[in-house]
């Protein structure tokens, strides 16, 4: 079976479902269950892989701003280098 008949299906289930919602307080029941499922979803299967993912970010701008401070500092070596290599005269 297609995913997008599996889609279809799960559609016709929702939309009955809502057709069951005589008053508010069905409503709100049905709310408070989306909640938790999407409380649960975002627990369980977005927030671990989020993690995940801004770990290895974070390892890889740490190597990004390790490289930046190396250059920068043997630009300074190099520059300093070619200052302590000047004559007093052509200061």
């Amino acid at each position: 079976m297609s995913s997008f008949e599996d889609f279809g299906r799960h559609i016709d289930k929702e939309v009955s479902r809502l057709k069951n919602i005589n008053n508010f307080e069905d409503f709100g029941k049905r709310v408070d269950e989306e909640l938790k499922r999407v409380k649960t979803f975002v627990k369980d299967d977005v927030a671990p892989e989020t993690e995940k993912r801004t770990s290895q970010f974070l390892r890889e701008v740490s190597e990004k701003i390790a490289e930046a401070a190396a250059w920068i500092e043997a630009r300074n070596a190099a520059r300093t280098e070619k200052e302590s290599q000047k004559t007093p005269s052509q200061s």
